[in-house]
């Protein structure tokens, strides 16, 4: 968020007369979140810019980028000018075409663009002459096209990042590439970076195919159609082990093979065997041991960085 809309929220709280913590407990936030907005730290999520646009009486345009409040004042005072009064004028009548009930979330004008906000599903859309920018904040993800590159966002954990460069280099989660084909060279189509050339040429082969055509096989020789889709579970078990030779995490490898192996125990037991109970208790201890393999992962990155 910009220094000026951070002023502007500083601005028409003092205006309402409220304390950060009267506005946080209106708003149902804490008062450090209040702050951070006024300090420029981070930005209110759309259904708090929405809430505080009704606070203040204002339209959601206004509270965003001031313009709004700033036209309205120049024409009391008779000091806009030509330009500034077409651009009003013809952002007025654009709004004609948008829907009334949508008026407060829609603002379509030759200067400012299109912008639209759907607080349903925390979606946000820009179009304007910076480009086309596109957020959807239960997602956490960040998509902007535009003269200064593209550039995409993933904001969860296993996310991704991904950024065009002016001089032509692409960076993806940090790591920047001279061009887009080294960056596919080391990289898969999921965006995971290859340690290794083993790692690589493990990860490349492919092995479902080599499961499909094993199932065919017992299934048209030895007519195991039911006990052959047990050989699906050695696929994840197959990009474990190619995981570890990349990146020698045993931790992971003993998360994926136990997942895989007590998924297919539980299924034989159940379907092949008839004993669904107690073979079930199976299933409760995936989570566990996932758990404990996280855990683990964190006490050895502490200690690599002690």
């Amino acid at each position: 968020m910009d220094l000026a809309m951070a002023q502007r929220l500083v601005d028409r709280r003092k205006a309402a007369g409220l304390s950060q913590e009267a506005l946080a407990a209106q708003l149902g936030v804490s008062r450090q979140a209040v702050s951070k907005w006024e300090r420029s730290e981070s930005s209110p999520d759309t259904d708090n810019l929405i809430a505080l646009a009704a606070l203040y009486d204002v339209s959601l345009d206004e509270l965003l980028y001031g313009e709004a409040a700033n036209d309205a004042d120049d024409l009391e005072d008779g000091s806009a000018d030509t330009e500034t009064a077409d651009v009003a004028d013809e952002a007025e009548d654009s709004a004609e075409h948008a829907d009334c009930g949508d008026k407060p979330l829609v603002d379509i004008s030759l200067a400012r663009g299109i912008h639209v906000i759907d607080p349903n599903k925390g979606e946000e859309v820009h179009v304007g002459w910076s480009g086309i920018h596109v957020t959807n904040e239960r997602k956490g993800e960040e998509v902007h096209v535009g003269p200064d590159g593209v550039h995409i966002d993933t904001l969860e954990d296993d996310g991704h990042s991904v950024r065009t460069n002016d001089d032509g280099t692409v960076t993806i989660d940090g790591e920047t590439f001279s061009s887009w084909k080294e960056a596919h060279d080391k990289l898969d189509h999921h965006g995971k970076h290859f340690h290794t050339k083993v790692g690589r040429a493990w990860n490349k082969f492919p092995f479902p195919a080599l499961v499909t055509l094993a199932y065919l096989v017992l299934g048209i020789v030895y007519g195991t159609w039911g006990m052959g889709l047990f050989l699906v579970f050695l696929v994840p078990v197959y990009y474990a082990i190619g995981d570890f030779i990349d990146r020698r995490h045993l931790s992971k490898l003993i998360e994926a093979i136990y997942s895989a192996a007590a998924i297919a125990w539980f299924l034989y037991m159940w379907l092949c065997l008839g004993q669904p109970h107690p073979a079930w208790i199976i299933l409760i201890t995936i989570p566990v041991i996932k758990a404990l393999m996280r855990w683990c992962r964190k006490q050895w990155k502490h200690r690599k960085q002690a």
